[in-house]
């Protein structure tokens, strides 16, 4: 017996569990599995082609996601809050630095090789920290030196 697809469109999900991905077709109630990512769709047009008996190039099936583990997801989810928290945490010290450039050779007219020499970094570092606090934190007087930096 044979039906015809009319250009159906048929979703798919793919869950990844040990060693396979766990392929469903929901609306045909239909499940398979594949090794590797680069099989899922075959496999999904392939068992809906089965259950539809036509043939596999008449079947058009979209694969809506992959989910890996939620173990995976909750690893990602962790490392991505962190990641942010060290961004704002670097770009916290990195005003802090430029703060304490500025207080050196702005404030007490230390030359950009003094300030190195006292930082323990190069006087092209100290160059690059004093440039990035340029009109930005102007508004801001003395901050390293009693006054609050936020």
């Amino acid at each position: 017996m044979s039906r015809t697809t009319d250009s159906k469109k048929y979703l798919a999900s793919a869950e990844r569990e040990p060693g396979w991905w766990i392929i469903r077709v929901p609306e045909l109630d239909l499940v398979t599995q594949a090794r590797r990512i680069g099989d899922i769709q075959r496999m999904a047009t392939d068992v809906v082609a089965a259950w539809l008996d036509v043939d596999p190039s008449t079947v058009n099936v979209e694969i809506e996601g992959f989910t890996p583990p939620s173990a995976v997801i909750d690893q990602m989810a962790r490392a991505k809050r962190l990641l942010t928290k060290a961004t704002r945490e670097q770009e916290e010290a990195g005003r802090l630095a430029s703060d304490a450039v500025r207080v050196l050779v702005d404030e007490l007219g230390l030359t950009l090789r003094e300030a190195a020499e006292i930082l323990g970094v190069s006087h092209q570092r100290v160059a690059q920290l004093r440039h990035r606090t340029k009109g930005v934190r102007a508004s801001q007087p003395n901050a390293l030196l009693g006054g609050s930096s936020r």
